[in-house]
């Protein structure tokens, strides 16, 4: 969600973005994922919660951490995220973006990185090995330094 909303910020107010350092991104995460597949998580928060969030996350970031979550406002969030389709408007990013994707990202499927990869004009795809987050982040770093 995070790399969705500095697309939609880098598109609105492209004089404030020197360029772009995206982790799994997805410019319309939505369609890279069978709809039944997308009901099924909904269901599965639903039925179990903030438990369900927790895992969920842990796929993302595999490091532990803590935070709050208000579950009706999750839900209403995802709903929305899941229908955002950004491949519109991102030809018209002229910023230098960086993407990062894992090779084996269980969030964001590959496909949908190479499908904004080459929506894009000026990027560059790094493809890191395991899952939605390089489990080296001095990787993230060495490419912000790049921009």
């Amino acid at each position: 969600m995070g790399a969705s909303l500095a697309l939609m910020m880098a598109y609105l107010h492209p004089k404030r973005f020197k360029g772009l350092v995206l982790v799994g991104a997805s410019a319309c995460f939505g369609c890279f994922w069978p709809e039944k597949n997308l009901r099924g998580f909904l269901l599965r928060l639903e039925k179990e919660g903030e438990g369900f969030v927790k895992r969920f996350r842990s796929l993302a970031y595999p490091k532990p951490f803590e935070d709050r979550l208000e579950l009706k406002g999750a839900k209403l969030l995802l709903k929305d995220y899941m229908r955002l389709d950004l491949r519109p408007v991102v030809p018209y990013i002229k910023q230098r973006v960086a993407l990062l994707h894992g090779s084996k990202d269980p969030v964001v499927p590959f496909s949908s990185a190479l499908a904004l990869y080459n929506l894009l004009k000026d990027a560059k795809l790094i493809v890191f090995p395991g899952g939605h987050f390089p489990e080296d982040e001095s990787l993230v770093l060495e490419v912000l330094q790049s921009l």
